[in-house]
């Protein structure tokens, strides 16, 4: 009897070792290997109901998100637009303003996916503008138009802006603050320019 179990725990190793055997175990931890390789494979960029596309718009997607907290004014256009690239880039529709998607061919499958996120990305950058900003870029038709027409605009306008940043940095002590208080403050203004 003690030969028998013997022979059994051989075999058993012999068939765990053996990378050619399907041993019932086995099956039962992965029964079906493809299942698994599709879960994983690459997603296809053209497919508008996958997470991963640029066409793809979620549930919490709605043209009245506001997508950052400040309001873009005639004097805050670079902390606003690294805000808003940076909110983009989180949902996945930094092309449609930095030129990287561009609207495919009038009879893609495509075009009413691309028309409608470059319509929610025109709303995402509109509702964060003052009702200055706004009353100049309505009728964009394109949220890479409205981007570009923003920097040109207001990218000039922030030259004394930077000079006061330029002088406040140049300005700047320590006083009676800590190091620490003091290197926020200058980092803060450095990450302004």
């Amino acid at each position: 009897m003690a030969e028998n179990h013997s022979t059994d725990t051989q075999s058993a190793t012999h068939e765990d070792l053996n990378p050619n055997s399907q041993s019932t175990a086995h099956q039962k931890l992965n029964p079906n290997p493809q299942q698994y390789q599709n879960t994983y494979s690459t997603p296809n960029p053209d497919d508008p109901a996958h997470p991963h596309s640029p066409y793809y718009i979620s549930g919490s997607d709605s043209s009245g998100t506001i997508l950052v907290t400040h309001v873009l004014d005639n004097t805050n256009y670079y902390a606003w637009a690294r805000s808003m690239k940076r909110a983009l880039r989180i949902k996945n529709k930094l092309g449609f303003i930095d030129g990287s998607l561009t609207q495919p061919d009038p009879t893609s499958f495509l075009i009413e996916h691309w028309l409608r996120c470059n319509d929610l990305v025109i709303a995402w950058l509109q509702n964060t503008m003052s009702i200055e900003v706004k009353s100049c870029t309505l009728y964009a038709k394109t949220a890479r138009e409205l981007w570009l027409e923003l920097e040109h605009r207001l990218a000039q306008q922030n030259a004394p802006r930077i000079y006061e940043v330029k002088q406040a940095i140049s300005n700047l002590m320590q006083n009676q603050d800590a190091v620490s208080v003091y290197f926020s403050k200058y980092k803060t203004l450095l990450d302004e320019l």
